[in-house]
């Protein structure tokens, strides 16, 4: 995943999980930290919570996924699936996925170059990684911007 991230901000990107391997269902946390400032995670307990919570409200299968997405609770299961869909699309289709996970990994990826960056759109509405990616991208020494101090 690394080696995708374009040369820039290869050193300033990490990607980072913890496996709970004590824990009696194997509990795991993802996260993604900017210049070790912590941007995005996922927690398998925080995600079981909302899970149960729009289940008991009425939501089924992946409707519960989809909903959680759209405010911003993902579990770790989906942020791997992301992650490996990510690397077996070609770029421009991951550019254009659904999946804000998948944008965002694109966003920083070596492969765009200037004229394919200059032709993405992100808003306000848009994931907060993303936001946070493209800024980093636009701007790579201010990362307040990129953490959405001063989004778009």
């Amino acid at each position: 995943m690394k080696s995708r991230i374009c040369p820039e901000l290869r050193d300033r990107v990490d990607f980072h999980l913890t496996n709970y391997r004590q824990s009696h269902d194997g509990a795991d946390k993802v996260w993604i930290s900017i210049d070790g400032e912590r941007i995005f995670s996922c927690k398998h307990y925080s995600y079981e919570k909302a899970a149960a919570e729009a289940f008991y409200c009425g939501l089924r299968g992946s409707e519960i996924t989809s909903v959680l997405g759209m405010v911003e609770i993902h579990s770790p299961g989906d942020f791997g699936s992301a992650m490996r869909d990510y690397l077996d699309l070609p770029i421009h289709s991951a550019l254009d996925s659904a999946n804000p996970l998948i944008r965002a990994f694109a966003i920083i990826d070596g492969r765009v170059g200037k004229k394919k960056f200059a032709k993405l759109e992100v808003s306000n509405s848009d994931h907060p990684l993303v936001q946070a990616f493209f800024w980093l991208r636009v701007k790579p020494g201010h990362i307040q911007q990129a953490l959405g101090a001063d989004s778009p």
